[in-house]
């Protein structure tokens, strides 16, 4: 048997190749939108794509179903019933086929969203038990599938689904079975996430915290948990359902000059997103851009920030930074992607005006909150984090929530935006410049500078 997991780092995407070297034939599972590493991957194994396989309709990353077949011209196959509009094969629950000596069984385990599948596999040339189970957005490895995803009138009902998958239709399979899942670390499609990336049904039935719950248990521990739902999520699931555009279809993003910039910043409908680190933008900046710096979280908070509608103008140090972060954006579902400009040099030259994001050290924090009793903090980390230690005095607007919300502040004040390591802090003092708000700063280092250094802080 052949088996390949694949990880989009940041976003905690794991996607599958399952064959037979023998036969020739390779089956793609949960494919992310870029394709290459099927494609490299099958040739390199002298082995033909032969089926496409969608464990669900996804929620946080654009599907590469149907590029691949695009390119292989393999079939597509989703759950019976799956509210894609595309041409799918539909696969039910007992379903079952094999490529040479590799069998595979679909489990139907609605929960995660109402025609979520899972594939139990098995080596016959050693025997007919599964010997691992893909489990999709299930069962994680720690965690479990959120549930919230199919709309609010679904919830109480998908909660039950999820309980009775995990339970009963997994409760056929012996602990032994190896569990891979659909997601790992950094993903928001569940919560507790580890980063190993695979595990067995009996260990996960041991330590998973969700596991050893009662029915009633589950149901009131899941409604109280959901992870944040991100604003591009909805535009996902839409995209996914009709088919996600061939990436010879999208737009091709074209340098701008100064005179196209200029444009840019006053056109409410297109956004400048820096992928520069906090530091570069902070010296230098166009007015009115948002820095997301390009890190292997940079696709997520991408999906918190911009909403996926606006054109985006992409602002980088080097031109293989503006393709890393086209192929990372497009992934989340932002395909209005019309323009780049590398780095700031012709807007100064042509006498341009730059912005300007302080960034300040903890030490100089602490020295001006001695100093100034009305000076700011405003701290973005999630709950959980502002839980475990934070500035005495610092306001916790969690940053979904500090993007979201007008901030009640004057324009004047003097505002410090923290977060755990200055990346988060940077992302909301640039949308704090680009309303308006003359001295805010980022604190660099954040929380884990602040106690490294010695500081006090209170939970």
């Amino acid at each position: 048997m052949f088996l390949q997991q694949f990880k989009v780092d940041g976003l905690g995407c794991l996607s599958y190749m399952i064959g037979c070297p023998l036969d020739g034939r390779v089956v793609v599972v949960d494919p992310k939108r870029d394709i290459r590493d099927y494609l490299v991957t099958a040739r390199q194994n002298q082995m033909v794509i032969s089926h496409i396989i969608e464990t669900h309709v996804h929620a946080d990353h654009v599907s590469g179903a149907r590029e691949l077949q695009h390119q292989t011209g393999a079939p597509i196959f989703l759950g019976a019933g799956s509210p894609a509009s595309y041409d799918f094969q539909p696969l039910a629950d007992g379903d079952t086929f094999t490529i040479g000596k590799v069998k595979f069984s679909v489990v139907a385990t609605p929960g995660h969203t109402p025609h979520s599948i899972s594939l139990a596999v098995a080596d016959l040339s050693r025997g007919e038990m599964p010997q691992f189970i893909l489990t999709g957005d299930l069962l994680f490895v720690g965690g479990i599938g959120r549930p919230d995803l199919a709309g609010a009138e679904l919830l109480e009902e998908q909660i039950d689904n999820l309980y009775n998958s995990l339970h009963t239709k997994l409760g056929r399979f012996g602990d032994y079975v190896e569990v891979f899942p659909a997601h790992g670390e950094g993903s928001l499609c569940g919560a507790g996430l580890s980063a190993k990336p695979s595990s067995t049904l009996g260990y996960e039935r041991r330590t998973n915290p969700y596991l050893q719950l009662s029915r009633q248990q589950f149901r009131e521990t899941v409604k109280q948990e959901l992870p944040l739902r991100p604003q591009n999520f909805s535009t996902i699931i839409a995209t996914n359902k009709r088919g996600a555009a061939l990436i010879e279809e999208l737009p091709v993003p074209q340098p701008k000059n100064p005179a196209a910039i200029r444009k840019i910043l006053d056109d409410p409908q297109q956004v400048i997103v820096d992928l520069r680190e906090a530091a570069a933008f902070g010296g230098a900046h166009l007015p009115g851009s948002l820095n997301i710096g390009m890190s292997p979280n940079a696709a997520t908070f991408m999906g918190i920030v911009v909403e996926p509608e606006k054109e985006l103008v992409l602002l980088g140090s080097s031109p293989e930074q503006i393709t890393q972060a086209t192929t990372t954006f497009r992934r989340v579902g932002y395909d209005r992607i019309v323009g780049y400009v590398i780095g700031l040099g012709d807007w100064i030259l042509t006498g341009n005006q730059t912005g300007f994001l302080p960034q300040i050290s903890v030490h100089a924090l602490r020295e001006v909150l001695q100093k100034y009793s009305n000076h700011t903090v405003i701290d973005v980390r999630n709950p959980s984090e502002w839980q475990l230690g934070h500035l005495e005095g610092a306001r916790h607007i969690p940053l979904s929530r500090f993007l979201n919300e007008p901030l009640d502040a004057d324009p004047e004040d003097h505002i410090s935006v923290i977060c755990g390591s200055g990346y988060r802090s940077n992302i909301a003092a640039s949308l704090l410049k680009s309303r308006g708000f003359k001295h805010a700063y980022s604190v660099i280092g954040g929380i884990t500078a602040w106690k490294a250094a010695g500081f006090p802080t209170v939970a």
